[in-house]
């Protein structure tokens, strides 16, 4: 077993609630309140678990469980649930905004979730643009059950997310059979070529600042500037990531400022200057809100 201790500001119970937003999520699995999550090693298909017992207790089900995949879970699993950021630094920066405030107190302890591989949340995203989020998810799992690798445990098959090798070898009328329109096909072979041919690579994005991340995503067709902030808050830590586009935060915000109609993009960005350095943890917690 696997020990990771969390965080006085900690939600297990929210970060659940989270996880659990929809019925055809395809990378996770929740039982009760445990969480089972695959990760594709190459050769090593490793199927884990995590509870909730005085911190978080991981046990490793399936794979070659070496102390150096140890590690990388428990590397994973950090940087899944953003365990290493201080919350009380965002929960002060934000304490002009008494509706943001009052989301901060509702919601105490909750962190990011977010998706540690890059090549994740740009596909993700690209998916969901333009649909409603149910239909992503159901496009997502379709994608997921046909190119990605599973692994069967207690008679259940648990999936990994396709390669970006896999992803970068198809072509659009691959995806065509999945109610996939062409240009989204597209976007997501033209995402995969570039991390499989190492236009674009994790580890070096992570250590750019946030107007050249943003002008390397941006350059591969199919990421705008929605889906390079989403990825960046998402994957690269970029806490003030501002996905001032999305249309669920559009929602949040006109319900939780009781506002007559949704706010412009000019008002949003006014709003957020009372959330500085933090827009887009401020961005999660109203989405957060849309599960009430």
């Amino acid at each position: 077993m696997i020990h990771i201790t969390t965080p006085e500001a900690f939600s297990y119970q929210e970060l659940l609630r989270f996880l659990s937003r929809n019925e055809k999520e395809c990378l996770h699995t929740i039982k009760g309140d445990t969480i089972y999550k695959v990760l594709d090693m190459g050769n090593n298909l490793v199927l884990f678990s995590i509870a909730y017992h005085n911190g978080l207790a991981v046990h490793i089900h399936t794979g070659n469980a070496t102390p150096e995949v140890q590690q990388r879970i428990k590397n994973y699993i950090e940087n899944w649930f953003d365990l290493t950021a201080d919350l009380n630094v965002f929960y002060k920066a934000v304490q002009a905004d008494p509706i943001m405030q009052q989301l901060c107190q509702k919601y105490y302890g909750l962190r990011m979730v977010g998706m540690p591989d890059l090549f994740e949340s740009l596909v993700w995203s690209v998916i969901g643009q333009q649909i409603n989020l149910n239909f992503a998810y159901a496009l997502k799992q379709r994608l997921v059950h046909n190119f990605g690798k599973s692994v069967t445990f207690d008679g259940e098959a648990f999936y990994a997310l396709p390669t970006p090798q896999t992803l970068a070898a198809l072509k659009v009328e691959d995806f065509q059979p999945f109610q996939f329109s062409r240009s989204k096909a597209q976007y997501i072979i033209n995402i995969s070529q570039a991390f499989a041919e190492g236009i674009l690579a994790q580890e070096k994005l992570s250590r750019l600042g946030y107007e050249e991340i943003k002008q390397q995503l941006t350059a591969i067709k199919g990421v705008g500037n929605w889906t390079a902030n989403y990825s960046m808050m998402k994957s690269l830590k970029s806490y003030d990531a501002f996905p001032v586009e999305d249309v669920g935060l559009h929602h949040a915000v006109k319900n939780q400022y009781k506002l007559p109609a949704k706010p412009t993009i000019a008002e949003l960005h006014q709003m957020a200057t009372l959330w500085p350095g933090w827009r887009g943890y401020a961005t999660f917690y109203f989405w957060h809100s849309l599960l009430e």
